[in-house]
């Protein structure tokens, strides 16, 4: 993976937004309504990779008010999860639920199973926020349970880590262990550095927590380091 400046990925995200507003602006010249749809759906993935949602907001409505108009419903589906990304950043818990269930309705209409996983996924993220455990635990089980029925290990590491997230916040350790570890051994078997981080660093914070001598030993083993050398890092981790 490229590493770039925060300058130059700024300036990327500047030429994507010019390259975007040419071709929307080509589009609507042709009368391509599809085309103009979809630049301005692109114009908001641009503003939500910039953090500026309500910029992105105004932009994926464009987009969706035009996929209504002509009938393009499945295209819809994305605009409405999308939009839940949006309102879940601003905190607007409530419609970003609204945008989701919207977005699953659609994709069970269209029989698409298989990304209905992901919108489950922040379904379960937004009711936990919200504090409503169960219907929490209902939506990440059912992402995980779309995932594994389609054999997409890699994204069931996240849910595994919401899932442990959830049961620890409900005081049910054990759970919150078994799901923390499976969400680490997934990552490693992916040699997902940047999850690996994450995963180990709340692993680190989760010994704290528990002084659950065992977690060292099954982590040692999934990283296939000594159980000292998971002390230290789980020290590094605690201190920094």
């Amino acid at each position: 993976m490229i590493m770039r400046s925060p300058l130059a990925s700024s300036r990327l995200h500047h030429a994507n937004d010019r390259y975007s507003r040419r071709i929307l602006e080509i589009a609507k010249k042709q009368q391509n309504h599809r085309a103009v749809a979809n630049s301005w759906f692109y114009l908001g993935n641009v503003s939500v990779d910039m953090r500026q949602f309500h910029q992105a907001r105004d932009y994926y409505q464009q987009a969706l008010d035009i996929y209504i108009e002509y009938g393009d419903g499945y295209s819809c589906a994305s605009t409405y999860h999308n939009l839940g990304i949006v309102a879940q950043e601003l905190r607007e818990f409530e419609q970003a639920r609204r945008n989701y269930q919207q977005a699953l309705d659609i994709k069970i209409e269209y029989g698409d199973r298989y990304s209905c996983a992901s919108t489950y996924h922040q379904l379960g993220i937004v009711a936990q926020q919200l504090r409503e455990f169960e219907e929490a635990r209902r939506n990440y089980q059912q992402a995980l349970d779309i995932d594994i029925e389609y054999g997409d290990r890699y994204n069931c590491a996240g849910t595994y880590f919401h899932l442990g997230k959830l049961a620890e916040e409900l005081g049910e350790l054990e759970s919150a262990k078994a799901y923390y570890l499976q969400d680490l051994q997934i990552t490693a078997e992916f040699n997902d550095e940047y999850g690996l981080g994450i995963s180990r660093r709340n692993l680190a914070r989760f010994y704290q927590v528990t002084q659950d001598e065992s977690l060292l030993a099954t982590v040692s083993e999934i990283l296939g380091v000594s159980v000292e050398e998971v002390r230290q890092s789980f020290d590094e981790n605690r201190d920094s």
